[in-house]
């Protein structure tokens, strides 16, 4: 009889320990994810400044290195060139610039590139891309990506149907995905933003524009 009792206290501690565990975890891991991720965008933003020679950062003048300083010049200088772009003489200064680097063999491929994808996802115009469900990667299967405007012509024509630039981004990274070149007649526009589609697929799936509505008391 006492080893039954005792046996049934350690599977009751047992269960209260793992309810407990799985209690904290609940609360632990959205702040531990989100710090990380805080970070991981901190350090790229740190280390920008590291392409400069020693003698032009903003460290080699002090008497100690500062952590983050990098990040916190970056974004000061981000939030400056932003506050130019209000001046008219400014903004043709940037389009002489931008003019001057599209120029440069090698180079201008990659930044025409990485600049069309920062207009399309950061831009304040939504006529050239729409959240869309396709089947991928085989018949049955589905997935969310965002539609980035009609494929190239000669794209086209050797498909003889109307194709659509699509990018399937990935989780929980949505930085990173595909490009795929779908059939319009394939693609169903679904009534959602951007923003509300990059937290479905970063999330897996748990935070669904539903979420917002029930935050609201709706």
């Amino acid at each position: 009889m006492a080893d039954e009792t005792q046996t049934k206290v350690k599977a009751s501690l047992r269960e209260s320990l793992q309810r407990d565990f799985l209690a904290g975890l609940l609360v632990f891991l959205p702040v531990v994810i989100t710090l990380w991720f805080l970070g991981w965008v901190i350090g790229i933003l740190d280390s920008l400044l590291n392409i400069l020679p020693a003698k032009f950062h903003p460290n080699y003048y002090l008497p100690f290195a500062i952590p983050g300083l990098g990040a916190i010049v970056t974004i000061a200088l981000i939030i400056f060139l932003g506050f130019l772009t209000k001046g008219v003489a400014t903004r043709r200064f940037l389009a002489a610039w931008d003019r001057l680097l599209v120029q440069i063999p090698v180079f201008r491929g990659v930044y025409t590139a990485v600049q069309k994808l920062v207009q399309t996802f950061l831009g304040q115009s939504d006529g050239k891309r729409q959240v869309v469900l396709i089947e991928y990667p085989r018949k049955g299967i589905y997935t969310v990506g965002f539609a980035m405007g009609t494929a190239w012509r000669e794209l086209q024509r050797q498909h003889e149907s109307q194709l659509v630039n699509i990018f399937i981004p990935t989780t929980p990274n949505p930085t990173s995905g595909f490009y795929l070149l779908v059939p319009a007649s394939e693609i169903s526009p679904l009534d959602i933003g951007m923003e509300e589609a990059l937290k479905l697929i970063a999330s897996g799936g748990l935070i669904t524009p539903d979420d917002k509505l029930k935050g609201n008391g709706r």
